[in-house]
């Protein structure tokens, strides 16, 4: 008896596994344009799992937990961008250093709390569409 339980306990926790929802979506900064590098993240509310998809050179993502694709389970998540803003340096040819860096996207779409992005994910979802800001120009918003 305790080797069927047990048996069907991996059963279970086996065909518990295909609950993951496919979302596949693109990401397009609100002038039209697509937004080509980085990562889009979906976070529950209680913070404890988050979900991952890589932004492709065409703009578009596939959301997975350990890779992207393999889905995420039903619920509301809040969402977020990140590995877009970047920096770059390093050291010349003659020892000096130098440094560079390029803010493509607001940055306030880099954190959950900030981003004002979410999502309720119910049922398989394609061509799901996140719009992100430009950084604001200098001098203000």
């Amino acid at each position: 008896m305790k080797k069927c339980l047990f048996f069907a306990m991996i059963l279970l926790t086996t065909l518990g596994c295909s609950d993951k929802i496919t979302v596949d979506g693109t990401v397009k900064f609100s002038d039209g344009e697509t937004l080509t590098k980085g990562s889009v993240f979906f976070g529950n509310a209680a913070g404890t799992h988050q979900y991952y998809g890589a932004i492709k050179s065409d703009g578009s993502f596939s959301l997975g937990g350990l890779k992207d694709g393999e889905g995420i389970p039903a619920g509301t998540y809040s969402v977020w961008l990140s590995g877009v803003n970047f920096s770059d340096y390093g050291i010349d040819g003659k020892g000096k250093s130098w440094s560079t860096s390029s803010v493509i996207m607001d940055p306030r779409f880099e954190q959950p709390q900030t981003s004002g992005l979410s999502f309720d994910i119910k049922e398989k979802t394609k061509n799901l569409e996140i719009t992100v800001e430009r950084p604001p120009t200098r001098g203000g918003r």
